[in-house]
């Protein structure tokens, strides 16, 4: 008869442990789910991706819609980055959640500023939210000085919200007068196109009864002709018939 009794206390002991333990699951899963009205809490699904939150939202017997894409410095791209109705609110079974998908950062493509002032150009790139970071400048014969030659990146290129974009000024070319070299001695000739920042080319030779020996004949370009610093002059010089 003891054992019987210890049996049956040992028998209602593991039930009563058994349903202790479905009660407490009970609470802790599905007591937040729900409220006594029988409405249902909203998940927060945002940092989620669409699939994911979808099986949550499932799970509670909830639906679920896209409402929109949109730019998010927070979120990166095809991650929710808004909800609502808003995470911890309350609403009835087969509600809908409606979820927006982030973009990430803004793009847009670099304008050509090719031929632009630098402030014209600093303020059309403030308007797209980006920054100028180096200013540097490089000879162009074709590109008025102080305007901009090019851009890196690249006009054209796709641009993010807060890029660094450096300029490229022209500095012009300088340019000099070619001096008159006919009829000065070709030694002469060469210490004075040096001096004016040009550099000797092609020395040829043509006979001439009317002008000695070394001296310049002709020259090319022509003088007074204005030409790049460094360019250079060619000279004809007189020589005789050996």
């Amino acid at each position: 008869m003891y054992y019987n009794t210890a049996k049956a206390f040992l028998v209602s002991f593991f039930v009563s442990l058994v349903t202790s333990v479905i009660v407490c699951l009970a609470f802790l899963f599905l007591i937040p789910m729900t409220r006594s009205s029988g409405e249902i809490v909203i998940p927060d699904v945002v940092g989620s991706t669409t699939e994911q939150a979808r099986v949550i939202v499932e799970s509670r017997n909830l639906l679920m819609i896209v409402g929109g894409e949109e730019e998010n410095d927070k979120y990166g791209e095809n991650i929710i980055c808004r909800q609502a109705p808003l995470p911890g609110s309350t609403v009835r079974s087969k509600s809908t959640i409606t979820v927006f998908i982030s973009k990430g950062l803004g793009t847009n493509i670099l304008p050509d500023l090719k031929g632009s002032g630098l402030s014209e150009a600093t303020f059309r790139l403030s308007q797209l939210g980006l920054k100028i970071g180096e200013v540097r400048t490089e000879e162009n014969a074709t590109i008025e000085k102080d305007r901009i030659v090019a851009t890196v990146p690249a006009a054209g290129s796709r641009i993010k919200k807060d890029d660094i974009i450096t300029i490229i000024l022209s500095s012009g070319v300088e340019t000099g007068e070619v001096p008159r070299l006919a009829g000065r001695a070709l030694s002469t000739a060469k210490r004075i196109i040096e001096e004016n920042g040009f550099e000797v080319g092609n020395i040829s030779y043509e006979v001439s009864t009317e002008v000695n020996v070394g001296i310049v004949m002709r020259q090319s370009p022509a003088p007074g002709t204005k030409i790049k610093k460094g360019s250079k002059i060619n000279l004809v010089v007189a020589t005789v018939l050996e």
